[in-house]
């Protein structure tokens, strides 16, 4: 094989690899894309004698920049772009409450079998908590013992005392 066929080998693959690095994360493939590229810079000096290699080196430089750039401007317009990219404006979106702390001491009721992790609901909200010490069974009564960031500790404990109107209901 002539080195001027394995220059341009090395510089399609590279760039290939470097494209490829979109749907393959992990850097590897970006990374051996960038190798193919400096031995196709080690190449053109090879194979153009020095003031030709670098003129090749530059071009290969200049070539990446211009790809990248048309890469940025034309995928994200075609199908396949559209898919990998985020299509709406998230301006208006919040994210979760970042203080839960009002919620120790509070209680309510296991949604799910918590053992240790799984579901509440108290004041009308769904959480995720964590059980302190054992297993809490679905529809026990619960309360918040601590919160640590979004961490939500509860303990199982006697359903709350029923109230006159409800055993008159009874």
């Amino acid at each position: 094989m002539d080195t001027t066929q394995l220059f341009i080998i090395l510089v399609l693959a590279g760039l290939l690899l470097m494209g490829a690095e979109i749907f393959v994360p992990g850097g590897v493939l970006g990374f051996i894309g960038g190798l193919a590229l400096l031995a196709a810079v080690g190449m053109g000096f090879i194979a153009f004698g020095p003031q030709r290699g670098v003129m090749a080196a530059m071009a290969i430089l200049v070539f990446l920049g211009i790809s990248i750039v048309l890469w940025m401007q034309l995928v994200p317009k075609t199908r396949l772009g559209k898919s990998l990219t985020l299509s709406t404006d998230t301006a208006g979106y919040k994210s979760a409450a970042t203080s839960l702390r009002e919620m120790v001491g509070k209680e309510g009721i296991a949604l799910t079998p918590l053992g240790p992790s799984g579901l509440i609901k108290i004041d009308g909200k769904r959480l995720d908590a964590v059980a302190e010490g054992k297993w809490i069974d679905v529809g026990a009564h619960v309360r918040v013992m601590h919160v640590t960031g979004n961490h939500i500790t509860v303990r199982e404990v006697a359903p709350p005392p029923a109230t006159s109107t409800e055993t008159e209901a009874a």
